[in-house]
């Protein structure tokens, strides 16, 4: 839902200090940040940049949003530094963030409107060829995406995402949100759009607002999610994801690390040391898998019952020959099945699996390497380390610690 202009203004005016020594520095660094803070995104950015400030006592940060005359809001305020988001800057305000005494990072990805500012952001196109890998794992054929007109993440996110599904044969509809648009009459048209795509199809949509949206208007042309739409958004806003029916899956980023690697290099300038120009990019963190792509049936039945039994008893450490017994097949006529259907072996399917549930509890929970192994179907720790970094070209731990997204 969202705040009036008064409720933002009141609560984003705020000076917020971070939880440094209880001893006030002799110095303060004012740093203004220019952004909404509405969105998960952008306030786990917040969170990355105040956990960057707990380190550099001192740091006084201001956050304004876009909406104000900040070019006065800077000439008054006089910052040190300035952290910032272009989207939703006016261009007058933009001129006064780049060409003021104080230097400035761009919280997002490189455009042509912050040409020459460093930047750490999201690489957009990673985000976009790792949801097209998602949907072509599961043997999806038809593919569609719903971006947001005039917006550069948006672009980069769905022509990298195209470009991943061309390359294996398949076309993508698409589909440009128009802000300029009213809401009610851009519905109508998208309604529209929604019922002439095939299905069952893959949809992935720029951002989690707008699989929220996609997933409310599909329930009204009583398109089923996910038996006729598997619907992907982007950024992991639990509250937004869990808001919506069926749960939505989302490819979840490192908003915290894009904020925490944006102050640092806001005080490496300040500090006056050069740093690189190139922005830094930074890739997506994993997919979250929830109801609304949650599809387990392939148009092969062996093939569905093999993968049924696997979810069953992966943490035994089942084998092929196992897992062909349990359903009560040859082990020839299940390779043949699963190479016919899926595209890989059995036992390359076994593998991705453990290596997935391997992937999620990680990330989401704090359990021991020997705990995991044991419900991934791996003899010892060791192995799982093996196993982990042969498919990954990490350890465990190193693939952990991305838990700061």
């Amino acid at each position: 839902m969202r705040q009036s202009n008064s409720e933002r203004g009141t609560r984003n005016s705020e000076i917020l200090k971070p939880e440094t020594e209880n001893r006030e520095p002799r110095t303060l660094t004012r740093i203004a940040v220019l952004m909404e803070g509405r969105v998960e995104y952008e306030r786990n950015v917040l969170r990355g940049i105040r956990d960057f400030a707990a380190r550099e006592p001192g740091w006084l940060i201001r956050l304004e949003p876009p909406g104000r005359s900040l070019a006065a809001f800077l000439r008054e305020w006089r910052p040190h530094g300035v952290l910032f988001q272009a989207a939703g800057l006016s261009r007058s305000a933009l001129n006064a963030v780049k060409g003021g005494p104080w230097p400035a990072v761009h919280v997002s990805d490189a455009t042509a409107a912050v040409a020459g500012v460093p930047c750490v952001g999201m690489d957009n196109a990673a985000i976009g060829k790792l949801a097209a890998n998602y949907f072509l794992e599961r043997q999806f054929k038809r593919f569609a995406f719903v971006g947001q007109r005039g917006a550069g993440f948006s672009d980069r996110r769905g022509n990298a995402f195209a470009e991943a599904v061309n390359e294996k044969g398949f076309t993508v509809d698409r589909f440009d949100l128009d802000p300029k648009v009213e809401a009610a009459e851009e519905d109508r048209t998208l309604l529209l759009w929604l019922r002439t795509l095939e299905k069952p199809g893959a949809l992935f949509a720029t951002h989690d607002e707008c699989s929220l949206r996609l997933t409310t208007l599909c329930r009204d042309a009583g398109i089923r999610i996910p038996e006729d739409l598997a619907i992907l958004g982007v950024d992991n806003d639990t509250l937004i994801c869990d808001l919506a029916w069926p749960k939505l899956s989302s490819v979840a980023v490192p908003s915290r690390r894009v904020g925490f690697e944006a102050a640092r290099r806001l005080q490496d300038r300040l500090a006056g040391k050069s740093i690189d120009a190139d922005p830094r990019l930074l890739p997506p963190s994993r997919i979250v898998t929830r109801h609304s792509t949650d599809v387990r049936r392939t148009e092969d039945e062996v093939v569905n019952r093999a993968l049924a039994h696997l979810r069953d008893h992966l943490r035994r450490g089942i084998n092929v020959n196992e897992l062909a017994s349990g359903i009560g097949v040859s082990r020839r006529l299940l390779e043949r099945k699963f190479r016919k259907t899926l595209g890989r072996t059995p036992l390359a399917e076994i593998q991705r699996l453990r290596l997935e549930r391997a992937k999620a509890m990680l990330l989401e929970s704090d359990q021991s390497l020997e705990s995991i192994a044991e419900q991934c179907g791996c003899a010892d720790a060791s192995q799982l380390v093996l196993r982990f970094r042969r498919e990954t070209g990490m350890t465990p731990g190193q693939f952990r610690k991305r838990r700061t997204a």
